[in-house]
């Protein structure tokens, strides 16, 4: 029995970071988050627009059972609305100027190449692993037919890079280019029992699962009525003994973790970083590859409805600018009638470069014909990622090991974005900073 508690550092008032704590405090462990801004939750934030309140991104949280009862004990259970089954990820996809509302992968059903396609996943078997970057893993997953014709174009449009520059987790990330809709669902479901065709094959019909689904998670989203989710957290945090030290300034500096200059591994036993830890290290902008997010929002002419029935939709297509189209309408039962007409185009590009807001509308008109745009309002406030590329990783890898030496030995966990491997979605990083959480506790125990 420890006779004095450990005290373990949070950077990011994230959703990741709000669960780890919650989970080191039910453990009986000090906790103190350190947030730069002057409120919690991260992205899940919402902004006012000429068309109402909007969202940052698609804000369906994807967590596990106990991640979701941590977070009724942080926000009361009454502010989401949960969604369970095939409702917690209903996506939609667009390749070859065709929507397909049935999955989010790339639907090749009327490729000119099928046959062949199908002859070469099945014949990759699930052959060794030896990718070294996006384009080798393309096409040991899928053959050079698709992977050339297809997944390629498809993920150096997203990231404006070469795939051989990209990591094969680039496949993973953003939108999901691990699998591709070859067949009907009869014939899907029994190429699906090969575990190595489960692995590349897209079930076409993605509200008649085989099996369970999502891993059994659920899908929560904040619903519009409650918008005091800060005091809700700050309220909770005090009940529970969490220290939230706002408009803190974390950074990186040779190595060591500061806050306001101090370094958090004099007070601190032990460390999760919840936020992007290229975030954290601005020293290292000019040697980062990275790309710029932008979202514009257009209003159009009508009530969306069962013309888009999904929440988002992934623009696969070479030929689009646009990356992701969100729908909030479809995960939010409680939007006013006004803001149903709206959609949310995300697109990446280089830095300083985005294309113009009337060419992404265009898009919806194209992507869309039923629609159209009535008016737009452009984010002026953007986000940079960093690229999934090669480089990025040992750059990053390089970060992490220097802050790891520099903490001394003590616990230090990055569940934090990163591109380069794969973690992106919020299943990924809540998921690492639960983790990361209950590692920690038992290393102290």
């Amino acid at each position: 029995m420890r006779k004095n508690k450990q005290n373990v550092g949070i950077v990011g008032a994230s959703v990741g970071g709000l669960v780890s704590a919650a989970a080191l405090a039910d453990r009986q462990m000090d906790v103190t988050i350190f947030e730069r801004g002057r409120s919690v939750t991260g992205l899940y934030n919402k902004i006012d627009t000429p068309f109402g309140r909007q969202e940052l991104g698609m804000h369906v949280i994807y967590v596990n059972h106990d991640q979701y009862l941590y977070l009724c004990q942080i926000f009361g259970a009454e502010v989401f609305e949960v969604l369970e089954g095939v409702r917690v990820d209903l996506g939609a996809s667009n390749i070859c100027g065709t929507n397909n509302f049935d999955s989010v992968y790339p639907d090749l059903r009327n490729h000119p190449d099928l046959e062949t396609i199908l002859v070469e996943m099945r014949a990759g078997g699930g052959s060794e692993d030896r990718a070294s970057n996006s384009r080798e893993e393309a096409i040991r997953r899928f053959g050079r037919t698709a992977a050339l014709q297809v997944t390629i174009p498809a993920i150096e449009k997203l990231w404006h890079s070469k795939a051989e520059s990209l990591t094969k987790e680039a496949l993973h990330c953003f939108y999901d280019l691990r699998r591709m809709v070859v067949c009907d669902k009869p014939q899907a479901d029994r190429l699906k029992k090969d575990a190595w065709l489960d692995q590349v094959v897209a079930n076409p019909v993605q509200t008649e699962p085989s099996g369970k689904i999502f891993g059994d998670r659920l899908g929560l989203v904040f619903k519009a009525a409650y918008t005091d989710l800060n005091e809700r957290v700050i309220a909770w945090a005090k009940k529970n003994n969490i220290k939230i030290e706002f408009e803190k300034q974390i950074g990186i500096e040779d190595g060591q973790l500061l806050s306001d200059g101090s370094p958090l591994s004099e007070t601190c036993d032990a460390c999760i970083v919840a936020a992007p830890i290229h975030t954290l290290a601005q020293q290292l902008n000019a040697d980062l590859d990275q790309i710029e997010l932008s979202i514009a929002y257009f209003q159009v002419d009508r009530r969306i409805g069962a013309d888009f029935p999904a929440y988002y939709l992934l623009c696969h297509d070479p030929s689009l600018k646009s990356s992701r189209i969100v729908n909030y309408g479809a995960y939010n039962s409680d939007k006013r009638d006004e803001e149903r007409s709206v959609l949310a185009v995300e697109f990446l590009h280089p830095i300083g470069k985005p294309p113009e807001t009337a060419e992404i509308g265009n898009e919806i008109c194209r992507i869309f014909p039923d629609f159209s745009v009535v008016a737009s309002y452009r984010l002026e406030k953007t986000m940079k990622l960093c690229r999934p590329t090669i480089t990025n990783r040992k750059i990053l890898e390089k970060l992490e090991h220097e802050v790891s030496v520099a903490f001394g030995g003590k616990p230090l966990y990055f569940s934090g974005m990163r591109t380069d491997t794969g973690q992106f979605f919020s299943h990924h990083t809540i998921g690492a900073a639960y983790e990361a959480a209950l590692d920690c506790h038992q290393r102290f125990r």
